[in-house]
């Protein structure tokens, strides 16, 4: 783990005890309340809640595996797509603005035996769809919700709104020129390698140059394949919507779980919709702080006990947030199938 990497792990571990101390502090001189929501706690609903989590890793190494050429798809196995969901998991969740996400994943895959440049191509193909849903998403529930946003919700939070669009959408821009303008990325290796020249000899420089230059080609032609094979874009839309869809219905699980019957399944999406939104406009990692704000600005009309409001927001931060960040820990210490049988070959064979 990098110097930085650490610093964030102790940004998140500050701010998560800071939120839970200000939550659990709401808590106080509502003993009664919280006992009545207590009552009507029913498991299952929590256990679907999870579930739907798990569900959503699987979809999004679906997604990955729709997007790989066939080669690629022969040398992974069914662990090796797993870890790549976890460990974005893991590089979001510790990482300001989840900048971590695309390396934690270009990692996982490199370690199952797909090549650099086709493996970052595949990850911001991946990426670049996910956003492209996400908005979509966006766009189809504000407009279905828009009368109860600014009705009910507080106005503060409505004026993110706009913000998180825009991030969004020049997010999208940025990746699909990178990808598919293939002179702007070689004068962008040009203009900025002279500065890492006086650091290494000739021989070095120019070697390194040209395996730039050699991953660049092979992730422009691995891009402009996923991008004309109907059957990987559809396929990786196709389970990335499903992915969202999933994951977007976790909250209605766990205010379920409290007895909130009559809860509208479809305003309880489309709130989580605009949370996953403003949430990319916090510099912190993992949104600490921020995504809890968001989530009780947001669902209060819901949940009107308010004790049974904080804890519908711990026990989600803690499905959607924490669980997926310490399963991505392990994945990350558990060593790829792939590199282990290539090891233990190469171990086979070397003469004692």
């Amino acid at each position: 783990m990098s110097r930085r990497d650490k610093i964030s792990a102790v940004i998140v571990i500050v701010l998560t005890a800071v939120v839970v101390y200000f939550l659990t502090n709401e808590l106080r001189g509502k003993g009664e309340q919280l006992k009545l929501a207590l009552q009507h706690l029913d498991w299952r609903w929590l256990f679907l809640g999870l579930l739907m989590m798990i569900i959503s890793f699987f979809l999004e190494s679906a997604a990955t595996y729709a997007m790989l050429n066939q080669a690629d798809r022969k040398k992974t196995s069914v662990v090796a797509l797993l870890r790549v969901p976890l460990l974005n998991q893991l590089g979001t969740g510790v990482t300001p603005f989840a900048t971590g996400g695309q390396p934690a994943q270009l990692y996982g895959l490199t370690r199952s035996g797909v090549e650099a440049g086709r493996a970052l191509s595949v990850i911001l193909m991946k990426f670049l769809v996910y956003q492209v849903v996400v908005v979509v998403c966006f766009v189809i529930g504000y407009f279905a919700a828009e009368h109860f946003i600014y009705a009910q919700v507080d106005p503060t939070f409505a004026t993110f709104i706009p913000f998180a669009i825009a991030i969004h959408a020049v997010v999208i821009v940025g990746i699909a020129l990178v990808m598919f303008w293939p002179a702007l990325t070689i004068r962008i290796v040009d203009m900025v390698s002279p500065l890492f020249k006086r650091f290494m000899s000739e021989v070095r420089y120019r070697r390194l140059i040209r395996t730039v230059k050699q991953k660049i080609d092979n992730f422009h032609q691995e891009s402009r394949r996923v991008i004309s094979s109907w059957e990987s874009l559809l396929g990786g839309t196709f389970f990335t919507t499903l992915q969202l869809i999933v994951f977007y219905m976790i909250p209605y699980f766990v205010i379920r779980a409290f007895g909130y019957s009559e809860t509208n399944p479809w305003l309880i999406v489309t709130m989580n919709i605009m949370i996953v939104m403003v949430i990319s406009l916090f510099p912190i990692p993992g949104g600490v702080g921020g995504a809890e704000l968001s989530f009780q600005l947001l669902f209060s009309p819901f949940v009107k006990n308010p004790a049974t409001l904080i804890l519908v927001i711990l026990i989600w931060r803690l499905i959607t947030y924490y669980f997926g960040l310490f399963a991505g820990i392990v994945a990350y210490m558990i060593p790829a199938r792939h590199v282990t049988r290539s090891n233990h070959e190469d171990t086979k064979k070397s003469p004692d």
